[in-house]
């Protein structure tokens, strides 16, 4: 899970500095390159990684430990948060690329915002969350939610090169690789 979590912050940095390398030398950014970065974090970590936190963490953990329903509905409602940052920056990219000169500064902002929200969610989920489930599960059970979260095929987390994650995330925004 921590894996899965880096790569998405890797990619809403790389977005980030994509989106002010653009601003500063008052050039359009590669529309399309951001557009994979952005796919790539709404299908993966927004949808994949979070729907197996709630089918192999937070059910389980609230069914055991009835004591941490505040703390898991708490990590809901980041994961809602989440979705809204993806929303506002797709939204914000998407005007940038109509040419509205307000939304590149925006686009810039929310990925930084997003990155940030990411990493403190990832740090509350580690204190917060995963000592308590290190607690409640057995072996075999963290053996099953190794095999689930393995069996993701995450291009970001599969790629060995940078070359070999650039190609994945242009295969994931439907162009051919360079």
């Amino acid at each position: 899970m921590a894996d899965q979590q880096r790569a998405m912050s890797s990619v809403l940095l790389a977005v980030r500095t994509m989106a002010r390398r653009a601003l500063r030398s008052a050039t359009a950014p590669d529309f399309l390159q951001l557009t994979a970065l952005v796919k790539y974090v709404e299908r993966f970590p927004e949808a994949i990684h979070q729907l197996n936190e709630e089918k192999l963490l937070f059910r389980t953990l609230e069914d055991r430990q009835p004591a941490l329903a505040r703390t898991v509905a708490r990590f809901r409602r980041d994961h809602a948060a989440m979705k809204g940052y993806g929303i506002r920056l797709r939204t914000a990219l998407r005007y940038w690329q109509q040419g509205d000169p307000k939304a590149g500064p925006l686009a810039a902002n929310v990925a930084n915002d997003y990155v940030r929200y990411c990493r403190q969610h990832a740090r509350a989920e580690r204190q917060d969350l995963l000592s308590a489930a290190l607690r409640t599960f057995s072996r075999e059970e963290w053996e099953q939610i190794d095999q689930a979260l393995e069996s993701v095929v995450d291009p970001v987390l599969r790629s060995r090169s940078r070359q070999e994650c650039a190609t994945a995330l242009q295969k994931l925004a439907g162009r051919p690789a360079a």
